[in-house]
């Protein structure tokens, strides 16, 4: 209780600081790497701009420049997320690069589509993986389908069973297995079932999350439209977005100041180049790359404190259209003995 109040304090009154004076920011160096092992996929799904608008070159981040960026950082990271613009599992030296961040006592995170993962658990269950989240949007082939072009359910299914199932024969306790559910018009009514179905596997946890439009800064407003009309759920709990005069926005807005800002969080793409955040899905805000100017380096350039000034003050579309810090998201334990 004592360290959410502390929290709320250091946001209310250290964002203000921080608003007036964003050149302190780069003294406090990133607490969280977002890592782009790659931003390849084998899928299509509808709203996403990697495969959708590719703008950027494609590539896999070598294990030669992962280490490079490890071996930069001299400070407290709390995480390393291995999720970004593609499927991570494509990285053939993925769980290599999970392993490394455990040597230096970080711990890794890993979100993917699930279609790889029957061909990788021996090698996931022992790379020291803190936590794999699994994306299941569906029951069955039909649903699941529907939003994610390309995948197959069954594949998806015996990649999860296999995983939770050695893991708990072999009596890990990581990595900490979450599902994830978005909950959508063509799903909204199967949330009850992927509950039961979790509880089945042995997962440790649901997370029930509401549709962004957000990746889809890309759209037009009558492609926007078509896919909220087509998308976003009739349950309001799990609806960020409401009708205003024609157009979907969101119903909130960010309160308080961007937490990817305070205390830190930085991305680094496949090959290298910084940006800000993960709704910067095309590096259009590339400050510099890895491979000519250290992470420290970059952090502290003049370039970034300008674009942390403007974030601060959420004069970027980005920002303005930003919709992943805005609550509408339940996390649903299943087995006990892991807490969240």
């Amino acid at each position: 209780m004592l360290k959410r109040k502390l929290k709320k304090l250091y946001f209310r009154f250290g964002g203000h600081l921080f608003k007036t004076a964003p050149l302190l920011l780069s003294y406090q160096l990133p607490k969280t790497l977002v890592i782009e092992a790659t931003n390849q996929c084998m899928l299509r799904c509808r709203v996403c701009a990697t495969v959708n608008n590719p703008i950027r070159s494609k590539g896999v981040m070598s294990l030669e420049l992962f280490n490079q960026i490890l071996n930069q950082i001299d400070w407290s990271i709390k995480r390393i997320n291995f999720s970004y613009a593609g499927e991570p599992l494509i990285n053939k030296d993925i769980f290599k690069m999970v392993k490394l961040a455990g040597k230096k006592g970080i711990p890794s995170i890993i979100e993917t589509n699930g279609m790889l993962l029957e061909r990788c658990v021996d090698e996931l269950l022992v790379s020291g993986l803190s936590k794999l989240n699994i994306a299941l949007d569906g029951v069955s082939q039909e649903s699941i389908s529907k939003y994610r072009e390309g995948i197959n359910f069954t594949t998806v299914m015996l990649g999860i069973k296999d995983i939770v199932n050695k893991r708990d024969r072999l009596g890990l306790k990581k990595p900490e297995i979450h599902l994830q559910f978005i909950v959508m018009k063509h799903n909204e009514g199967e949330m009850k079932m992927a509950m039961e179905i979790a509880k089945e596997i042995g997962v440790d946890f649901i997370d029930l999350k509401s549709m962004i439009l957000s990746g889809g800064i890309w759209l037009s407003e009558s492609e926007r439209n078509r896919f909220a009309s087509e998308f976003l759920p009739e349950n309001e709990e799990f609806k960020r977005y409401q009708l205003i005069n024609g157009s979907w926005v969101l119903k909130n807005q960010l309160a308080g100041f961007c937490p990817y800002v305070i205390p830190g969080m930085v991305v680094i793409m496949w090959n290298g180049d910084v940006t800000i955040c993960t709704m910067d899905v095309n590096g259009q805000f590339v400050i510099g790359n890895i491979r000519e100017k250290s992470l420290r380096l970059i952090w502290r350039d003049n370039k970034y404190t300008e674009l942390r000034k403007k974030i601060l003050k959420r004069e970027l579309k980005e920002c303005r259209e930003c919709a992943y810090l805005v609550d509408h998201y339940a996390s649903i334990k299943i087995k006990e003995g892991f807490a969240h």
